[in-house]
């Protein structure tokens, strides 16, 4: 079923595509989408898989054009000396061509106003770090030239929407490192999955998964950090299939709910990718640069190179799974943040955009090129890093 904003809302979406599951037990799919190309999808029983379209559709609205420079500067003028510090020695890694410390601290920046995650006082950082898209801070994509989600979050309630940034820009961290050192603190089994999802929706849902092919569930919490990040991947030996690969993840401060919204974010890329090859769509007309990526590395050597794993175990974090529980660990851990927030109405209700950035950590997920490897969080598990791994990017949506 297709719904159309026929009264042409500027608030509004233009089209939402609902797309029921053909069987009963699996999640519902809803398309989000407006004619300047900002898309969102969401997957779920009920109305949930409105509910994180419309999400995911106004998030990427926002990041991608409604994010605009106040004022240009240099990073001085507005930040102590340890924080410019901080952003240069970030930039000099991310940067397309060689720059020094010095050049970095005289550059003319376009500049958003965020507030500091310490104390809550403003301040400004570059445009750069937060918008999804170059406009209005083109010129700095020499310095800050790969952007993506990480850290992005929207919702109609603020404590909501700011501990969603930094939950979801910390769940992004554990993955990389994951991915760096092939480290994971354990591997979930399938029968203890199976008894984690009694009376959920997505059981039906893993055991298909598991009938059909091989699914592997991977504890990658960082024990510095509290709750439970779980990555759940999909792997396919037969070569007629059209999903070899594929990988959901998500981080929580409950092993069940973490297992299940995984499982979904897994799906709403399972679906994609098999209705894609379906329709032999060509890969070169994706704009997100991340999920042409993802599609090249739709094979199962891919789901191999991922499971080869080494199982470390530990214990979370004691501290609370909330936003002053995150802020404390930041400033245990010595590590800068900000965060952007803008207060909007959406055909009348309030809501919030929020996005969390940090020098300190990987400002980004491509961690094959023009990324800040060494960072305040990297130094915990610096030696254990692997080199073939930094040569290709995480293979990850």
């Amino acid at each position: 079923m297709r719904l159309i904003n026929a009264m042409q809302k500027p608030d509004l979406p233009g089209i939402l595509l609902f797309q029921p599951a053909c069987v009963r037990s699996l999640p519902n799919t809803v398309e989000v989408s407006d004619a300047l190309s900002a898309n969102g999808s969401g997957v779920g029983d009920g109305s949930n898989s409105i509910k994180t379209g419309l999400g995911e559709y106004f998030e990427r609205r926002h990041f991608y054009r409604e994010v605009l420079p106040r004022r240009r500067g240099c990073l001085g003028e507005f930040l102590t000396e340890p924080e410019v510090c901080r952003f240069a020695e970030a930039f000099i890694q991310t940067a397309s061509r060689k720059f020094s410390i010095g050049e970095i601290e005289e550059y003319n920046f376009a500049l958003t106003e965020v507030v500091r995650a310490s104390d809550f006082t403003k301040c400004f950082i570059p445009t750069a770090c937060i918008s999804l898209s170059s406009y209005g801070a083109d010129e700095d994509s020499v310095l800050y030239p790969l952007r993506d989600t990480c850290g992005c979050s929207f919702h109609w309630h603020s404590d909501v929407a700011f501990l969603g940034a930094i939950k979801e820009y910390f769940e992004r961290q554990m993955l990389i490192r994951f991915w760096l050192t092939k480290k994971c603190r354990s591997r979930v089994s399938l029968a203890h999955v199976s008894e984690m999802l009694v009376g959920r929706s997505v059981q039906y849902l893993c055991s298909a998964l598991a009938a059909s092919g091989e699914i592997s569930f991977f504890d990658i919490s960082d024990a510095r950090f509290p709750g439970v990040c779980i990555l759940v991947v999909y792997g396919q030996k037969q070569t007629q299939r059209h999903v070899k690969y594929c990988a959901g993840m998500s981080y929580s401060s409950d092993l069940p709910v973490a297992l299940e919204k995984a499982l979904l974010e897994l799906w709403q890329t399972f679906r994609f990718m098999d209705l894609f090859k379906a329709t032999d769509s060509e890969e070169a007309m994706l704009e997100d640069s991340y999920i042409r990526y993802f599609l090249s590395c739709n094979t199962y050597k891919t789901y191999q190179e991922i499971t080869d794993v080494l199982e470390c175990g530990g214990v979370a974090s004691q501290h609370p799974f909330t936003l002053p529980g995150f802020l404390s660990i930041l400033k245990q851990l010595d590590i800068l943040g900000y965060f952007y927030s803008r207060f909007e109405k959406v055909n009348g209700v309030g809501c919030v955009f929020v996005k969390f950035v940090s020098p300190d950590v990987f400002l980004h997920m491509n961690n094959s090129k023009n990324f800040n490897l060494k960072n305040k969080y990297s130094r915990g598990f610096k030696s254990s890093i692997l080199r073939s791994r930094l040569e290709k990017m995480v293979p990850f949506p």
